[in-house]
C-alpha cells in the first residue's frame, strides 16, 4: 500500500514534471501561485503595477523567422527571432537584467561581505519586459540589423515600445544561456554566458545565443536522463528481473532476487 499509494504516484508527477520542463512547459495562469511578497525572492511581486508583467505569453503576434536552430531547444511553442530580438535589445549588460545588490536574497541577514545575489526567472521576466528599448542589435561581422532591414521596418516600432508583449519561450531561451537549467540567476552567470553573444550594447552574435541556450537545454536534458536512468535500474532489480526469472526463466541481470531454473534459464545478462 505505501508503495503503490506513494511512491508510485509520485514518480508519475515527477516524470510528468520532467517531461514539462523538457518541452519548455511552463505553468499558464492568470494569476500567481500565492506567495508572500515579504517572504519571497522574486522582488517584483511588492510591487502591484508588475502583475500585467507576469502573465504568461503564447505568442506576441510577431512576424517573420523563428531563431536559427530553435528546434534544438524543444521549446513548446514557436521562438521568433522579433521576440529575441525584443529581449537583447534591451540587454546592454549583466545590470540590465536586475539591480543585482538589492535583491531580497542580500537582505535575509546572511552574514557575510558578499551576500548571494539569487534572481527568480519570473523577475527577470518582468524586469526585461519593463526595460528601455536600447536598439536594434547589428551582426559583429557585418554590421547589418539581425533579420535584416525589412523585418527591422517592419518590427521594431512595436517592440520598441514601452511594455511591449515579448512572449515567454524567448525570454526562457535566453534564460537557459545563463541559468543552465536552474529556477534562478547570479550575475557572475549572466556576465559569462553573455560574453558568448552580447559583447557590447549594439551587436548580436546570432550562433552564439544559440549554442548557449543549447548547451543551457541539454543540462536539463543530461538531468532527466540520469532520472530516467535511476527509475530503470530501480523498477529492473525490484520487480522487472525479478519477474522474469520467477515466471519465465529469463535472466535479464537486476540484482539476484527470483529464482531462475539452472537447467532452463534463459540468460541474456548483459551485465554477466
Amino acid at each position: 500500500l505505501s508503495l503503490f499509494g506513494g511512491l508510485i504516484p509520485a514518480l508519475i508527477g515527477g516524470n510528468k514534471a520532467m517531461m514539462d520542463t523538457l518541452v519548455g512547459a511552463t505553468v499558464k495562469k492568470e494569476d500567481d501561485p500565492e506567495e508572500d511578497p515579504v517572504t519571497s525572492l522574486d522582488p517584483t511581486l511588492r510591487d502591484k503595477s508588475n502583475k500585467p508583467f507576469r502573465k504568461y505569453v503564447d505568442s506576441s503576434g510577431a512576424t517573420g523567422p523563428d531563431l536559427p536552430g530553435s528546434a534544438l531547444l524543444f521549446a513548446k511553442e514557436k521562438i521568433p527571432l522579433v521576440d529575441v530580438i525584443a529581449v537583447i535589445g534591451r540587454i546592454a549588460d549583466v545590470n540590465s537584467i536586475a539591480d543585482w545588490k538589492d535583491l531580497p536574497s542580500t537582505k535575509r541577514g546572511f552574514v557575510s561581505i558578499s551576500p548571494p545575489m539569487w534572481l527568480p526567472r519570473k523577475a527577470y521576466k518582468v524586469n526585461i519586459r519593463k526595460a528601455k528599448w536600447l536598439g536594434w542589435p547589428v551582426d559583429p561581422k557585418t554590421g547589418e540589423p539581425i533579420g535584416g532591414q525589412e523585418l527591422k521596418k517592419a518590427e521594431e516600432a512595436r517592440i520598441s515600445k514601452k511594455g511591449a508583449v515579448i512572449g515567454d519561450a524567448a525570454l526562457d531561451a535566453i534564460w537557459d544561456t545563463w541559468a543552465l537549467g536552474a529556477s534562478i540567476s547570479t550575475p557572475d552567470k549572466v556576465a559569462n554566458a553573455l560574453k558568448n553573444y552580447r559583447r557590447d550594447p549594439s551587436t548580436l552574435n546570432l550562433n552564439g545565443l544559440t549554442l548557449s541556450a543549447f548547451a543551457g537545454r541539454s543540462v536539463t536534458g543530461l538531468a532527466a536522463l540520469t532520472f530516467i536512468a535511476i527509475q530503470v535500474i530501480a523498477f529492473g532489480t525490484l520487480f522487472i528481473g525479478p519477474a522474469l526469472r520467477s515466471f519465465f526463466d529469463i535472466d535479464i541481470g537486476f540484482g539476484a532476487i527470483g529464482d531462475c531454473d539452472p537447467t532452463t534459464c534463459i540468460s541474456i545478462n548483459p551485465f554477466k
